[in-house]
């Protein structure tokens, strides 16, 4: 099960990164090995330099080190030594330039891919259908592309990088020290993976795991908490209410603090048993030469050799614990992460894409509904029940009916949020599918009742999405002007068009923003424009004068108008009373009145 467990985790790690990556990380591991051989070489050159200190006649004994004098004319046993001594001192300086040079690459790569893992995993989100939207909490998307991301490349790939670095290394440095001393440098070995493996058959790597479930439940609730703080704020300032939504936000970070603080304090634990075993088995060493009766000149190169590769051994071998608890406290992120980016059947679909279909898709006879109908994901209630009906090219349409009737949802399926459960939507005979979807949207304007304006300008906001190169100034003020909306920017804001509206739109009122909505939604000059309920806001003046601009051009487009205040829909071509998600009366505004009860009860209550 284990192995199973080890492969899995290996399999969606490799899923992460693509093949360029790959070979990135190839290199690093090139460099790490490099580095280990470097190391290695500086710990193996101390042992012969000691004893050349201590025995300095060695140099005529030894064949290697006779040949070497010789080689380059040392003249003297003292120049030979400083020699030898700059060579040494050459091998660690070089090592440690590319020890800096293999942390600086793998530092890069580590920002460069929680870069690249945040975009896709943003854009992944963004790519997913709108009902995936209706069953998330969007705070939780949020953390997970600012936060969680950072968690796994910081906190997961960086200590992996960092246990497989270490590994290389340690395994030279210990091929080495087996070399010039085996017995001891077993003995030393076997007491630390005796508790390597006690601390790893402890639970330890259980609870790590545990933990770091928790650390993202409690993560998501600091985020959530933050959320619902500032988002209702207004309301929070009103009722007072700021030490309730503190307090929460309190919890959530106290669990989330106290996990970190243990996470930490586990990692830093081992490195105190390390640094007894590594000074003790040292001590040990030189206990063990002088019992068996050594010379000073034996016991002090060993001595100095062993303690020079624990001085180089430790500090890796702290990391590679700090970087194991880290993999097990957060291996729980990889998990989330490779579910939301990779195993989310959601694949890119044909409607992403720029075929001709989508291009040539227009709008110029008939919307046509066949027995829609539509129901949630997870129930069995249809929201919307055999939906028959018929919009002609520059008709104006109505859609009306109480609270729950199915008028939203409706509006979300012609808009291609939301696919029909059963029957079709066609425009001029074709049905909409994910093929056309897009080529369908882009005849499209969208009016909701609460808009969303970013933290910009009067023009980025009506000119949504769009880079300053792609904005046409003229036809933002053109819109401007039919939305009724172009002399309280160029008369009342000091910036004009360049004005900050705030977050949200905060510095402007509800039917400033609702004027920006109907100007966004007419910036692309749409032959469609969906009004769902987009004049609420306004005081009764505001709205007759921008219906009255939408009137002026309703005769070169299409209009649908969900509508709460009836007087809005007096002048629509046909108006469709929606009750319980079907359609129980259709006719004009004057008809309607006359024949229809519900309608003439809900006209009644409006006025009333």
């Amino acid at each position: 099960m284990r192995i199973k467990e080890k492969l899995s985790f290996l399999v969606k790690l490799s899923h992460l990164f693509n093949k360029k990556e790959r070979l990135q990380l190839a290199g690093i591991m090139a460099i790490a090995l490099l580095t280990a051989i470097f190391q290695s070489l500086g710990i193996a050159s101390i042992l012969p330099f000691i004893s050349l200190l201590m025995n300095p006649d060695i140099i005529f004994e030894h064949k290697i080190l006779f040949w070497i004098y010789n080689f380059f004319g040392f003249q003297n046993v003292k120049a030979f030594i400083i020699g030898a001594g700059l060579a040494i001192l050459g091998i660690i300086v070089i090592g440690n330039i590319i020890s800096a040079m293999a942390i600086w690459l793998q530092n890069r790569f580590v920002w460069k891919k929680n870069n690249a893992l945040s975009t896709a995993l943003l854009g992944k989100y963004l790519s997913l259908p709108y009902s995936y939207f209706l069953t998330q909490n969007t705070a939780d998307l949020s953390k997970n592309v600012l936060s969680e991301v950072n968690i796994l490349t910081i906190s997961f790939l960086m200590p992996i990088l960092d246990i497989i670095t270490g590994f290389v290394i340690i395994c030279l440095i210990f091929s080495t020290l087996l070399l010039i001393s085996p017995l001891s440098t077993v003995i030393i070995f076997l007491i630390f993976f005796m508790f390597s493996g006690v601390i790893y058959k402890s639970g330890f790597r259980r609870k790590l795991k545990a933990r770091g479930n928790e650390r993202i439940k409690a993560n998501e609730g600091r985020y959530k908490a933050a959320s619902e703080a500032f988002g209702a704020i207004k309301y929070i300032k009103f009722l007072g209410r700021e030490t309730y939504f503190s307090n929460k936000y309190a919890n959530h970070s106290l669990k989330f603090s106290d996990l970190l603080a243990w996470r930490i304090i586990v990692s830093l634990v081992p490195r105190y048993f390390i640094e007894i075993i590594a000074f003790g088995g040292v001590i040990a060493f030189i206990l063990l030469l002088m019992i068996t009766e050594r010379s000073i000149q034996q016991i002090i190169p060993v001595t100095s050799f062993f303690a020079f590769a624990g001085y180089r051994i430790m500090p890796i071998m702290n990391k590679m614990f700090m970087a194991f608890t880290n993999l097990q406290f957060n291996r729980v992120v990889l998990d989330k992460i490779h579910k939301d980016l990779i195993e989310n059947g959601y694949e890119k679909s044909n409607a992403e894409t720029d075929s001709e279909e989508e291009k040539n898709l227009r709008f110029e006879s008939s919307i046509v509904f066949k027995n829609l109908s539509f129901s949630y994901s997870g129930s069995s209630d249809f929201v919307l029940k055999h939906i028959n009906l018929k919009i002609k090219k520059n008709m104006v349409v109505g859609i009306v009916g109480p609270t729950g009737a199915g008028k939203t949802t409706f509006v979300d399926i012609v808009l291609g949020l939301l696919t029909p459960t059963e029957g079709i939507m066609e425009v001029d005979g074709i049905k909409i599918t994910d093929v056309n979807l897009k080529g369908w949207k882009h005849n499209l304007g969208y009016v909701p009742q609460f808009i969303y304006l970013s933290d910009d300008t009067i023009t980025h906001n009506i000119a949504f999405g769009f880079p300053d190169e792609m904005i046409d100034m003229k036809r933002v003020e053109r819109v401007a002007k039919i939305s009724n909306l172009h002399d309280f920017i160029t008369i009342e804001l000091p910036e004009r068009y360049n004005t900050i509206v705030g977050e949200r739109g905060i510095r402007l009122s509800g039917g400033q923003k609702q004027r920006v909505g109907i100007a966004r939604a007419l910036y692309e000059d749409p032959d469609v424009l969906i009004l769902d309920e987009a004049t609420s806001s306004l005081d009764g003046i505001t709205e007759k004068s921008v219906l009255k601009a939408i009137e002026n051009i309703s005769e070169l487009k299409t209009l649908i108008i969900i509508a709460h205040r009836l007087t809005t829909v007096k002048k629509c071509d046909v108006i469709y009373l929606l009750d319980n998600g079907s359609i129980v009366a259709q006719g004009r505004y004057d008809e309607l009145m006359e024949n229809n009860l519900q309608f003439r009860a809900m006209a009644s209550e409006l006025r009333n």
